[in-house]
């Protein structure tokens, strides 16, 4: 029993499928002498496909319930729905196996194609000097932004707390600090207490502990600068959230002593509204504040990846799935072509230039009586690999090509047909 070889080839790119399948090629030759004028068939036990890179790791695509049977005319359809742009052929005219008949419309596809792969090349050769540098200059302004963010992150909490929140508190830096407004009220001072005086006094030893956090913060900044490492970078930006977090957390906490002071005296309650609108304004700030440093921490380190990535090279996985889409694209690229699968004559040719071709409608018939075809089915992740004008071999001296791939499998069986025309 001899190997049916099948090698898969685009006509704008190298891609070979081969399929083996079991043929006695003399007990097939003389069925298909007495077959050549009818319909017979002869069964073919299996086909199998394997790309060129397949075959080269050794691993084959099956396709069973192959069988070789006489051939009248090939009925050829558009495979998808765009705008003929030339007809080649008319009625009557002979034409050879691999001619194109039509031609649709197929400038975004290539286009497409061309980005994808340059894409590709990009990936394989990897980063040019001038974009490594490009890289490491967005990587050094990124990380001057963050700096300046971390720094930016104290000096509006220091605004926010010694500069509108003490205005709360009686010492409000000292360890005895207390709620209470002083305001004054013509020749005379008054204070505005809080009326919850247990909350009060927590709010006022937590007033008291930012000011250690302060301190501690401010030692922290001055090691800071373009040159520090990244660890110590992620160290500082730790640091400025959480502060930022323990004074929101902390104005959070006092909102309800703040909220709750109240007065009917129209002088005294001027005054508070004052105050309320100095706390809300210092709670935007430092909400605004934090905001701000997490959207720069992104983008440094969205920069850092990017450089690293650089450095390091494409990696197989990108190299795999930018080959796959180039792959796919030229697949799609040769559906625009409508070529004959065998040598004949036209009998039906059904468009004009202009017109578009839906997806699925018979656009041309090509008739050759003594024709001969192998109809085979393919697994449901085997069928988008094979396209039309594909073309095969078959070992013993025979040639063929792909003339039909069914656009979708069947339900039950879970394989899609595929029909090659013997062309030689």
């Amino acid at each position: 029993m001899n190997i049916f070889t099948f090698i898969k080839q685009h006509r704008l790119a190298t891609l070979f499928v081969i399929i083996a399948a079991g043929l006695v090629f003399i007990t097939v030759q003389n069925r298909l002498d007495t077959n050549v004028q009818g319909t017979g068939t002869t069964e073919l036990p299996a086909v199998s496909l394997i790309t060129a890179k397949d075959y080269q790791e050794q691993k084959t695509i099956a396709i069973e319930n192959g069988s070789v049977q006489s051939l009248n005319q090939a009925d050829l359809k558009a495979q998808m729905t765009a705008q003929i742009i030339a007809v080649s052929t008319k009625l009557g005219d002979s034409v050879s196996t691999g001619q194109v008949l039509l031609q649709l419309q197929n400038s975004d596809i290539k286009a497409q194609l061309e980005q994808a792969q340059a894409r590709l090349d990009e990936l394989k050769k990897g980063a040019r000097p001038e974009d490594l540098a490009l890289s490491q200059t967005a990587a050094n302004e990124a990380k001057s932004a963050l700096i300046n963010s971390i720094d930016d992150a104290y000096a509006k909490s220091d605004d926010a707390i010694h500069n509108h929140i003490d205005k709360f508190f009686a010492n409000p830096r000292q360890s005895n600090a207390q709620f209470m407004i002083t305001a004054n009220v013509g020749a005379s001072q008054v204070s505005l207490q809080a009326t919850d005086t247990a909350l009060a006094k927590v709010i006022a030893g937590q007033k008291y502990g930012l000011e250690a956090m302060f301190g501690s913060w401010q030692s922290t900044l001055r090691s800071i600068n373009q040159s520090s490492s990244d660890t110590e970078i992620e160290s500082a930006v730790a640091l400025a959230q959480a502060n930022l977090q323990k004074q929101i957390d902390f104005l959070n906490d006092m909102a309800p002593l703040v909220n709750g002071l109240s007065n009917d005296n129209a002088t005294y309650k001027q005054i508070i509204d004052g105050y309320k609108t100095e706390f809300s304004a210092a709670r935007s700030t430092l909400n605004g504040s934090l905001a701000g440093l997490q959207g720069t921490e992104t983008a440094w380190r969205s920069a850092r990846q990017a450089l690293d990535l650089k450095l390091a090279g494409a990696s197989n996985e990108q190299i795999r799935q930018a080959q796959a889409s180039v792959d796919a694209l030229r697949a799609t690229l040769a559906r625009t072509s409508i070529v004959s699968p065998l040598s004949g004559k036209i009998s039906y040719i059904n468009g004009r230039v202009g017109e578009l071709a839906s997806a699925g409608t018979l656009v041309a018939t090509v008739v050759n009586p003594g024709g001969l075809q192998v109809k085979s089915y393919a697994s449901e992740s085997d069928l988008p690999q094979i396209s039309i004008g594909d073309a095969a071999m078959i070992d013993g001296g025979a040639v063929g090509m792909v003339s039909a791939v069914s656009p979708a499998v069947d339900p039950q069986s879970k394989k899609g047909e595929v029909d090659i025309v013997i062309t030689k």
